[in-house]
């Protein structure tokens, strides 16, 4: 069924609607009112969080009465409205202006002796530098001795991995959206395709897209397809392979794209992306919403290519609970070593959750991709890619969109164009040691912190011996690891 769809949640102007009225409009698709509004502010405030938001977590047991009357006494003078958060949150939604000082009022109320944590809705992105008919060229599969590996565990079958990111190439699709180009407002269709090496028949497991509270976690960036494909691209694809081939997949997207910024502000005439959501916007609200989802709805192994500077507690709070629903999650471990080597979240909550791991990246060579950033906090490494061992060919090798077809520098983008395309970052090893744990889940090791320990004692060791801020426990070793627990069947 072709789809009209208009990013807004807010009415257009009158001229647009005339348009949108002579262009036969069989199904509209919103997002949540309240995100270009936000996006709106963001864009004209600089801020690295959402304006006009603050999350809170209560005391356990604290009346609803008494919760307002704590946001009251917390921000006197200050115009708020005190929102539940839905089943997948563990925190509240306090609404205040769009251009108030929220770190600032965040703190007042996390001040109160009611509160457990109180935080902006901190702004986090997709961690990726960016830039195969064949699998000769996935040197990460063979640097991982995968295909040793497989003689063991044939793809991790019916695992459930979800994927936070993105979205995925999952539809053959027409979107319509507003676009600011050329000085004028106009609409535009935009097609999309399915990704036929990643969703097979019966594959995909509960997909849900957390902007627009629906089904359809349609990827408008590729980020979320590249990085899925890493996890499970099928076999004996056109292009390449997955770490967990035979996995089933979970795409839950929290990250827009940056053509879905650039549609979503149409309307206030931009038409060049503003700075502030270049790498695409991920609200850590929707983060957490998504861990404590795939938890709920059977996912065993969790990704998480996102990352940031601003703290998260209510990302934190999801992990803790992920862990005791029994899911493994990979977070991608930051690649700001060359920026000042500043920590980011959520890879920092890592070291204190048995079965949540940190991930550096690695180049072909095996040592410490030049992007990585190094702490206390990385448990692991894996392959990420390195352009300067190797030029392209040392980047990450999966199926994802043609760079040409999704460049800002034209009126609309086209996500119907598959193709092998090489990316590097943290992004892209997180979801190697999600693969792994797959494959371990499937050979019936369960507990999550199993897994964990599991994968740190069959790493091959890198650096100064034992754990060490740049590797870890070390690279990962798939044929390793599955043998010497003894499980090979």
């Amino acid at each position: 069924m072709r789809r009209s769809v208009i990013l807004m949640g807010l009415v257009l102007v009158t001229a647009l609607s005339l348009v949108l009225a002579a262009q036969e409009p069989a199904f509209t698709r919103s997002p949540r009112a309240d995100i270009a509004v936000r996006l709106r502010a963001a864009a004209r405030l600089g801020t690295d969080y959402v304006p006009g938001r603050v999350l809170v977590k209560f005391r356990a047991g604290l009346p609803t009465q008494a919760q307002a009357s704590a946001v009251t006494q917390a921000l006197p003078g200050t115009a708020t409205a005190l929102r539940a958060g839905d089943v997948y949150t563990d925190f509240a939604y306090v609404d205040v202006p769009l251009d108030a000082d929220v770190p600032t009022l965040a703190a007042a109320l996390a001040a109160r002796p009611e509160v457990e944590y109180a935080e902006p809705d901190a702004i986090h992105h997709l961690e990726v530098t960016p830039s195969d008919p064949s699998f000769g060229r996935q040197w990460n599969m063979r640097a991982m001795n995968l295909e040793r590996a497989w003689d063991i565990n044939d793809g991790a079958h019916d695992v459930v991995v979800a994927v936070i990111d993105s979205g995925l190439a999952m539809a053959n699709d027409v979107l319509r959206f507003p676009r600011f180009f050329n000085g004028r407002l106009q609409i535009v269709d935009v097609p999309f395709a399915r990704s036929t090496d990643i969703v097979s028949s019966n594959r995909l497991v509960a997909p849900y897209d957390f902007f627009y509270e629906d089904d359809l976690p349609y990827d408008m960036d590729g980020h979320g397809t590249h990085v899925t494909g890493t996890v499970g691209q099928l076999a004996n694809a056109e292009s390449g392979v997955g770490v967990a081939y035979s996995a089933r997949i979970m795409p839950l997207k929290v990250c827009l794209g940056e053509w879905e910024v650039l549609f979503l502000l149409a309307e206030d005439g931009v038409s060049t992306l503003p700075p502030t959501f270049q790498g695409g916007v991920c609200f850590t609200s929707d983060e957490s919403r998504a861990i404590r989802y795939a938890a709920d709805n059977g996912a065993k192994v969790i990704n998480i290519s996102i990352g940031g500077e601003s703290p998260a507690a209510a990302t934190q709070s999801a992990l803790q609970y992920a862990v005791s629903r029994g899911a493994f999650v990979a977070l991608s471990g930051g690649n700001d070593f060359e920026e000042g080597n500043q920590p980011g979240y959520p890879a920092l909550y890592a070291k204190d959750i048995n079965g949540v791991m940190a991930v550096a990246a690695v180049g072909q060579d095996l040592n410490h991709a030049y992007y990585s950033t190094t702490g206390d906090f990385i448990e692991i490494a894996a392959p990420g890619g390195n352009t300067r061992v190797g030029g392209a060919a040392g980047r990450i090798w999966q199926q994802t969109y043609r760079p040409a077809s999704i460049s800002l520098n034209q009126l609309a983008p086209r996500f119907d164009l598959l193709e092998d395309d090489a990316y590097q970052g943290t992004s892209m090893a997180s979801p190697h040691v999600a693969g792994l744990a797959a494959l371990l889940q499937s050979q019936g090791i369960r507990s999550p912190a199993a897994i964990e320990a599991a994968i740190r004692q069959f790493a091959n060791d890198r650096g100064t011996a034992g754990r060490d801020n740049e590797y870890g426990f070390g690279v990962v070793d798939a044929r390793a690891t599955l043998r010497g627990l003894g499980i090979a069947k």
